[in-house]
């Protein structure tokens, strides 16, 4: 698995939320459709600061891999998860090894996405669920960068936005999904569509990391509910999926 976050600057994006509060996130939309007490949980991807040491009251054996050795090393040094350095298209793991994987802004670095669905499905136990979480390419304000239509452009036009802007000098690390392309790599395995749970949740918090996001939120709750403005966001929002190895 080939995911390289070192080119993004993580002091003005998602990546910069504490990881408990991303926990939180993701335990919020697990909430009725999951349970994870005792179950065997992977960190699929988990970065040098793991999403997943926010569960450890709920399980106590989190395995964490990743391909960066970089993130492997800080991992072990702010949490207690079993730390594997690996690629997740190729993962070191038995057949149904676990019974929930987290899957956490991983997708839009990784090209070979195929692979590593494949991968995710096979050590996925029977009956296991798995939660995916990818950036939308129709995003309005583009969730690493967090710049206005950055993934919506071509690639040498995107390359081009960051210079200008200052905010980096290439896009080429970062692989925004559609909605449809991930229904594509799911399959034929039954799924459930958490994006609008996840963007009635951020209006309602008004956990928006965007200042001009936050404003324009901030206006469209003045004159409409939340329900509407999370049905209408869900299309340019960040993409949420439950997906189920029945």
């Amino acid at each position: 698995m080939h995911r390289d976050r070192t080119s993004v600057p993580t002091d003005s994006t998602s990546y910069a939320r504490k990881s408990d509060q991303r926990a939180q996130d993701v335990l919020s939309l697990l909430t009725g459709h999951v349970a994870l007490q005792g179950k065997l949980i992977l960190d699929l991807g988990c970065g040098p600061d793991p999403v997943s040491k926010g569960f450890w009251r709920l399980s106590s054996h989190i395995v964490g891999i990743d391909s960066s050795i970089r993130y492997v090393r800080n991992a072990r040094s702010n949490s207690s998860l079993d730390l594997v350095l690996g690629d997740g298209r190729s993962m070191p793991f038995k057949d149904e090894s676990f019974a929930f994987i987290l899957c956490n802004d991983v997708l839009e670095h990784v090209r070979e996405d195929g692979k590593l669905m494949d991968e995710l499905l096979r050590v996925l136990c029977l009956k296991g669920v798995a939660y995916l979480q990818c950036a939308n390419k129709y995003q309005i304000i583009e969730p690493h960068f967090l710049l206005p239509f950055l993934s919506w452009i071509p690639r040498p036009l995107a390359d081009i936005y960051l210079k200008v802007t200052r905010k980096g000098s290439s896009y080429g690390e970062c692989f925004p999904r559609t909605r449809k392309e991930l229904l594509t790599l799911i399959g034929s395995h039954r799924a459930i569509d958490l994006t609008y749970e996840r963007a009635l949740m951020k209006i309602k918090t008004l956990n928006v990391q965007s200042k001009l996001l936050l404003r324009v939120v901030s206006l469209l709750r003045e004159i409409l509910p939340d329900r509407i403005i999370a049905s209408l966001g869900k299309h340019f929002s960040v993409i949420a999926f439950l997906v189920f190895k029945d």
